[in-house]
């Protein structure tokens, strides 16, 4: 039998995901797999090893995610609504702002080992022993944030508010305390050396910090192919592997001792990077290419990658519904199992290099389309062009930086690094801009239906293409089928000029609404502020806006938000004081993209196709429909006015 760790590997990721998706009915799962298991070795007698492999593998991984429920989810589901103490660590923590901050405790309640996430006026220092006391709730998602499915892969269960908060002022994990003051250096001597903006994106790429990084920026990178540059991954671990590796090239001449020496900085590196799944997913394979190298036997990316998913998934079988988990497991696939079969014959070829990359990202987009259309806002298609012109600037930026770390990250020769490194990350961001701003960059996943057809046609085309051998069939149909792809937006968006789509976003006590009519964007604010910027931006994105015409914002507060946050820019934005434009008081209307906004006392008023929305901050009515309720409001609805 070969490639016995991907056969059984990959299959145990089968049984998990399974679980994940169908675990209340694990005994009829269980049962329907065990009897799959015995037709196929009664059916197939010559591949009775494959079947039986394949069979024991699902159960393990469908058992072991029954198991995990057991032991950790439902003993959180019973301190539900209780009131508890939770002893240990301080594993995370950030600010909400206002002296609000939420501090993830690892450590023990009622005599069992429970990761708690807290709301508290205290933040204690990484890893700070901490007692924190509260009533907690079981994770639950809501139209504003998906926290239950955001949380349950990191294994956080439970949530609440904290009466107590006790900081004992020590310490523990005393290495993940180093490698954290090492990460706050870094991010010091990087933020020292550059502007805002470049840093911000060097602490991401480097460090895993992602928080400086503006929702606008994420856009601009997402829609342009790199997002996933400021995800930590194998790239990023590769460079480091190299920059270090050619560093103890010259202090150490055994093979052996060099190799182990760079497998305790790829783990310090996984540490330093937050321990992210597709970090450790990458830090797995390369360990995995180390010790092969040291035992003469070359490595197999399935059977690394089943590897990877035993012990991963293993560990954490919820880990599997992690989006960071998935995507790095399926670009990997896709990269390390499928493109190398499409670009064998291009050694020796006259421009190789430019041709080898653009293939390559077309046959990740092939792979991940269906993921990336149902658990994303929006598929970059102008990717393949984006990869030759921006990976090489990132790459060198990331590089340079912790070369720069080397030389001590403050010293003048350090400064240089990390100076030149700015210009180049700018370069970066500035070209991005510019790919994202095309009609063609990316395609809105609110088309699910053509996406997923899309998809179909480049799984087909790649199937074909491998099995021929001729790379020209899949490349004619990738730029075929992104032709279309934009094609059939730019058409849909057209044809829907004789609607307008109304997105609501409310929390009783304010409220947001994003009016889009063909592609085009209006956008009233009724003391929300800006907060709804995060959800905004995902509707926008979802949607295939392309232009954003003018946000009315009652006063102004939070008006700048809309010029800083979100993508594409606001042209025009309209107060009450026109702070940032002409005035727009009580009795103004305006037309905008064949919409009348009229403002009232209390709010404003939408007029379509002779039906008026009427909004307040905590209502809205549409004239024919009646008004909706608070409750429905805060569901975040969507109307639509022909």
């Amino acid at each position: 039998m070969k490639r016995k760790a991907a056969w059984c590997g990959l299959s145990f990721l089968l049984g998990d995901l399974l679980f994940c998706a169908f675990g209340e009915s694990y005994f009829i799962l269980a049962a329907g797999c065990a009897a799959l298991c015995l037709l196929a070795l009664l059916t197939f007698t010559e591949y009775r090893a494959y079947a039986a492999a394949v069979g024991v593998s699902v159960l393990c991984g469908l058992t072991v995610g029954k198991a995990y429920a057991l032991l950790h989810i439902v003993p959180a589901e019973r301190l539900d609504g209780q009131y508890i103490t939770v002893e240990g660590e301080a594993a995370d923590s950030k600010s909400l702002g206002s002296d609000r901050f939420l501090v993830t405790v690892d450590g023990e309640a009622e005599g069992r080992s429970v990761r708690v996430n807290f709301y508290t006026d205290r933040c204690p220092e990484p890893y700070e022993k901490v007692r924190i006391s509260g009533k907690v709730s079981q994770m639950t998602d809501s139209a504003r944030f998906n926290s239950r499915s955001y949380y349950y892969p990191r294994g956080i269960f439970l949530e609440g508010n904290a009466d107590s908060t006790e900081l004992t002022g020590e310490f523990g994990s005393p290495i993940m305390r180093g490698v954290t003051a090492l990460r706050d250096y870094a991010s010091k001597s990087i933020a020292a050396a550059m502007d805002p903006e470049s840093a911000a994106f060097a602490q991401a790429i480097l460090c895993g910090d992602k928080s400086e990084l503006p929702l606008r920026t994420k856009t601009i990178l997402y829609r342009s192919g790199i997002g996933h540059l400021f995800a930590l991954s194998g790239t990023h671990l590769t460079i480091i592997a190299a920059v270090f590796s050619a560093a103890l090239g010259l202090l150490i001449r055994s093979k052996r001792i060099k190799l182990v020496t760079l497998e305790g900085v790829i783990l310090l590196f996984v540490a330093f990077g937050g321990l992210s799944p597709s970090l450790v997913r990458a830090g797995i394979m390369t360990s995995l290419v180390f010790c092969s190298s040291l035992a003469g036997r070359r490595t197999d990316v399935l059977s690394s990658l089943g590897i990877c998913a035993v012990l991963m998934c293993g560990a954490n079988p919820l880990i599997c519904l992690s989006p960071s988990f998935v995507c790095s497991f399926g670009s990997c696939f896709a990269l390390g199992a499928v493109a190398p079969k499409l670009t064998e014959n291009l050694k020796g070829r006259r421009f190789a290099f430019v041709i080898r990359p653009v293939i390559e990202t077309a046959v990740i987009i092939a792979v991940m389309m269906p993921i990336l259309a149902l658990w994303f806002s929006e598929v970059s298609l102008i990717a393949v062009l984006t990869q030759p012109v921006l990976v090489p600037l990132c790459t060198a930026a990331l590089t340079l930086c912790p070369a720069a770390l080397l030389l001590g990250g403050t010293t003048l020769p350090a400064e240089l690094l990390l100076r030149f490194a700015d210009l180049l990350i700018k370069a970066m961001l500035r070209l991005s801009e510019f790919f994202a701003s095309l009609s063609f960059a990316a395609i809105g996943c609110r088309h699910i239906i053509p996406l997923l057809a899309g998809s179909a046609i480049l799984a087909a085309a790649l199937t074909a293409a491998v099995r021929s051998k001729k790379l020209r069939i899949f490349a004619l149909s990738a730029a075929g089928t992104f032709i279309l792809l934009w094609a059939y937006q730019s058409v849909a968006n057209a044809a829907e000029r004789s609607e307008v789509r109304v997105k609501l976003f409310s929390n009783g006590r304010s409220i947001c609404a994003a009016a889009v009519r063909g592609g085009d964007c209006v956008v009233l604010d009724i003391g929300a502020k800006g907060s709804y910027c995060y959800g905004l931006q995902q509707y926008l994105s979802r949607s295939g806006v392309r232009h954003c015409r003018t946000a009315f914002i009652a006063q102004e507060l939070g008006a700048s938000a809309y010029k800083t946050e979100l993508y594409p820019e606001f042209e025009t934005l309209r107060t009450d004081t026109g702070y940032f434009s002409e005035p727009f008081p009580v009795g103004a209307a305006a037309d905008i993209n064949g919409l009348t906004v009229a403002r009232t006392a209390d709010g404003y008023d939408l007029i379509f196709a002779g039906r008026t929305l009427s909004l307040t901050k905590n209502t809205a009515a549409l004239s024919g429909e009646g008004e909706l309720s608070r409750e429905a409001l805060k569901n975040y609805p969507e109307l639509i006015i022909r």
